[in-house]
């Protein structure tokens, strides 16, 4: 009886060792993935079209602003890959901050202008804070796009099939 007894203590012993170790281990600094897509806007439309590329080698950089004096608290610099993805790892709880991924550079010397006006800013806003209630640690950002020096010529059948007119701030 009194083996068991002394067995049963010491399983509880090692459990809240163990239990104590994988809490003193524990990471209290949130970590984000930050992940987005860089596009050349191949129809100068300031939005993604089914012609639009993917841009490879692009730069962007993760910043985050002080929501009451605007200074500069945090960068992380990313590239994308094959597909025009990137993935920026952020460390740390940004709750009282503004933070967004900016173009740095493009890949492409016909496809450079970054726009600036439009819904599509050159600033794409991302929520970097544990405290409002999203669980998912990965964010997903708007794309980041840059204007072709010249449109391809496929661009005003694509408009067509969008029923946009280019120019117009009103759509059917």
């Amino acid at each position: 009886m009194a083996n068991k007894i002394q067995s049963a203590f010491l399983i509880a012993g090692v459990i809240c060792l163990v239990s104590l170790l994988s809490f003193a281990d524990a990471d209290d600094v949130p970590h984000f993935k930050v992940v987005g897509t860089v596009y050349c806007d191949t129809c100068r439309a300031k939005f993604v079209t089914r012609v639009s590329e993917r841009m490879s080698g692009a730069k962007v950089r993760l910043e985050c602003y002080n929501v009451t004096g605007g200074k500069l608290t945090y960068t992380a610099d990313g590239e994308t890959d094959s597909n025009g993805v990137y993935n920026i790892d952020a460390v740390g709880e940004h709750e009282e901050e503004f933070c967004g991924v900016k173009p740095i550079k493009s890949s492409k010397e016909d496809c450079t202008e970054i726009i600036q006006d439009g819904w599509a800013k050159e600033f794409t806003r991302v929520t970097l804070t544990t405290k409002n209630g999203i669980a998912d640690k990965t964010r997903n950002v708007n794309p980041i796009l840059y204007l072709k020096d010249k449109p391809l010529p496929v661009c005003p059948e694509v408009f067509k099939e969008l029923h946009y007119i280019p120019g117009e701030t009103q759509h059917p």
